[in-house]
């Protein structure tokens, strides 16, 4: 392949290229075979795929879907590609880039730490919703008990009041571990000054 800068032609070995990229990269080229792989790319798909055909490769209806609109469109189109793991499975966000009618590349970037910490935030907001929720739920008896059956009842007043105030006070404290959790995450994103 040969790019142009300024008025200087060179050539460009898309293999050295993709070697030096540290994210699992392949070519496909006008015959729409796997033509260069990295190493990133044989460690995640295998030894011995050079010169098939990517559909035979890649086996993913969503990623295959990809690469021929990209193969179409001469546009870039990005998909997702899972591999099963035994303890985990891996994801991967892919990119594919047509260069020109004759080369398209494909870069497959492991997504796999994000998407955990995606969940295990999703599952943090589940069970903080459910301990606001059962504070909650109890002052909305006491409240609903005071208004009627106990109202005259001095001592069992005073006792609701007593429970109601001990989970607003754990509301309170939930909300405020909240609060703080959220400052020391804005500390850890902001830049630096020096």
């Amino acid at each position: 392949m040969w790019i142009q800068k300024g008025d200087m032609m060179a050539e460009v070995n898309i293999a050295s290229i993709l070697q030096g990229i540290p994210l699992a990269a392949l070519a496909i080229d006008a015959n729409q075979r796997v033509s260069v792989m990295n190493a990133e790319a044989v460690s995640l798909f295998g030894e011995g795929l050079l010169d098939r055909h990517y559909i035979t490769v890649l086996r993913q209806p969503a990623l295959l879907e990809a690469v021929e609109a990209a193969l179409t469109t001469r546009r870039r189109q990005i998909s997702q590609f899972v591999v099963n793991e035994r303890t985990q499975d891996a994801l991967y966000e892919v990119s594919c880039a047509p260069i020109d009618e004759n080369l398209t590349l494909l870069f497959f970037e492991d997504q796999s730490d994000r998407e955990h910490v995606s969940q295990m935030r999703r599952d943090f907001v589940a069970n903080v919703s459910h301990e606001l929720k059962t504070p909650l739920t109890a002052l909305l008896g006491f409240i609903e008990t005071l208004n009627t059956s106990a109202r005259s009842d001095a001592s069992a007043r005073q006792r609701f009041l007593e429970i109601m105030e001990r989970e607003a006070q754990r509301m309170n404290r939930l909300v405020s571990d909240l609060l703080s959790l959220s400052q020391v995450e804005a500390v850890e994103r902001m830049r630096p000054n020096e």
